[in-house]
């Protein structure tokens, strides 16, 4: 018993000597024991402790990103020395394995491309911390991807897309090695990018072209753009006007009322409601509302006015005033540069 707990207190002098050493020197600390006591210290049976020297020693070694023969042999001369099982080695690596390789892809993408002679570097790394094939290029792909989101967001931040960042972020995703429209980066975040775009684009005049229009379209008609949208209501403003004396106000029907007044004109309003979802379309021709009622078509020499709200559109032909709703009220600014390209195009 007394010899036992001597022995585990030698060993314990052992232990800390290595430990202060910080792990470094761990076999002259175990000759020097060996020399200075008659009761040898047995590696084998110190395999925990084996392991212990075994990860620190890693954690220094990979600390660079990078493992050299000489590194290599040290690791290899713990493992032997201590009989370490190849299962508990594996166990050690897979703690640090991917956040180094990780900060190691990060490093090389620095410049936003991964030359040959890197992508190697980076292979050769991965395969001394038994890190596949595939899983090295899904962390490569990842850090470019996260590359990309982050000069998108910077490119975001003033809420315009120039044809200049259009380009920068072209050659970048090429360079990357990425798909532009398959990176792995925020959706809300893409369809800013794209629906900034777009107003860019649309800024410089562009017109878009429906293929096919869900509409119906003439022979010679192009649709422009279409979108879902509610026909909130189609009013009559003037139907006509009535010349009385009496000051008499008559109610007609429901929605239309006229005034009986002294000598002057007074119109009749007529106002008719609606609630109808449909399809409106821009077109080379006009406007077009599609549903299953009180569907409309105004060509452009008939279309007096328009305005945009902030979800939706209202239409002036004649005396008809008409309001469409949007689902989509990020399209509103859309609808109204589309239809403005689009007149500007055609009349």
């Amino acid at each position: 018993m007394f010899k036992n707990l001597f022995q585990g207190l030698a060993h314990a002098k052992l232990i800390r000597a290595i430990k202060d050493d910080n792990y470094k020197n761990w076999e002259r600390h175990f000759d020097n024991y060996n020399n200075e006591n008659s009761k040898k210290a047995d590696p084998v049976k110190m395999q925990s402790f084996g392991l212990e020297i075994y990860e620190k020693n890693l954690q220094n070694v990979i600390e660079d990103y990078a493992i050299t023969d000489g590194e290599k042999e040290t690791l290899k001369k713990i493992k032997e020395y201590f009989q370490l099982a190849d299962a508990d080695i594996n166990a050690i690596k897979s703690k640090y394995a991917k956040t180094a390789l990780t900060n190691l892809s990060k490093q090389k993408l620095a410049d936003n491309h991964l030359s040959e002679e890197e992508l190697q570097e980076i292979g050769l790394f991965a395969k001394e911390l038994n890190i596949s094939d595939e899983e090295v290029k899904r962390i490569n792909h990842k850090n470019a991807a996260e590359l990309y989101e982050i000069a998108v967001k910077d490119v975001l931040s003033d809420k315009m897309v120039t044809l200049d960042e259009q380009q920068a972020l072209k050659k970048m995703a090429q360079q990357l090695g990425i798909n532009m429209r398959e990176a792995n980066i925020d959706k809300k975040l893409r369809e800013e990018y794209y629906y900034l775009t777009l107003l860019n684009a649309l800024e410089q005049g562009y017109l878009p072209e429906c293929k096919p229009a869900s509409i119906v379209t003439q022979n010679d008609e192009v649709a422009y753009w279409e979108i879902s949208s509610n026909l909130v209501f189609a009013r009559n403003n003037v139907s006509q006007h009535l010349t009385q004396s009496s000051p008499v106000r008559l109610k007609v029907g429901k929605g239309i009322a006229y005034q009986l007044g002294s000598s002057r004109n007074t119109p009749i309003r007529e106002e008719v409601f609606s609630n109808q979802p449909g399809v409106f379309a821009v077109t080379n021709k006009g406007v077009v509302f599609s549903a299953s009622q009180h569907s409309f078509s105004i060509p452009y020499t008939q279309l007096h006015s328009f305005d945009t709200y902030a979800d939706g559109i209202g239409l002036q032909k004649n005396n008809t005033e008409l309001l469409l709703q949007f689902y989509d009220k990020q399209m509103s600014e859309v609808i109204f540069k589309v239809l403005t390209n689009a007149i500007n195009k055609n009349t």
